[in-house]
């Protein structure tokens, strides 16, 4: 009977071992898959902020359209404001572009930090609005919280971002 329940808990032991070093085979693995897909992601940021930047450069090297000591009739500074308004309007779609990359560069942990560090002085104000029995001022600060962790949980949606229970 000894010799049964030696080989059985050397066997148990040996097979505890086994399964030991093969479920850190596979962390290491998902570790490596992970980080590969997170360096291919900045990568990827990189290259479209080139892309965004790049096409700034070349917006704002483009004349201006209005030769110096002339009178522009009202048909052609209308067509010169379009021209800027659309031009500006370029400029803001690569900025909000180029802003997103760079949160994405940032990554997942470093914005839900500065999340936090910006959401704390609200949280301290509510605490204290609680405090003082300042229900409506409690109950408005407590939206503004609710209403930025969910702008936070979209935006990291957005950025493709998994969420972390």
């Amino acid at each position: 009977m000894k010799r049964h329940m030696i080989s059985i808990v050397t066997v148990l032991v040996v097979l505890m071992a086994v399964w030991a070093v093969f479920g850190q085979e596979k962390e290491k693995k998902e570790g490596s898959q992970r980080s590969a897909k997170y360096r291919q992601a900045q990568l990827e940021a990189v290259k479209i902020i080139q892309e965004q930047a790049a096409k700034l450069k070349a917006d704002m090297e483009v004349p201006a359209a209005k030769p110096e000591g002339q009178e522009l009739s009202a048909e052609e500074k209308a067509k010169l404001k379009e021209s800027f308004t659309k031009m500006r309007e370029e400029r803001m779609k690569a900025v909000a572009v180029i802003e997103q990359q760079i949160a994405r560069l940032k990554g997942q942990r470093q914005l839900k930090t500065e999340h936090e560090e910006s959401l704390s002085e609200l949280q301290e104000i509510h605490k204290m609005a609680v405090k003082e029995k300042a229900e409506e001022t409690a109950k408005l600060i407590m939206q503004l919280i609710i209403k930025r962790n969910k702008e936070f949980e979209d935006n990291l949606q957005k950025l493709g971002f998994e969420q972390k229970p």
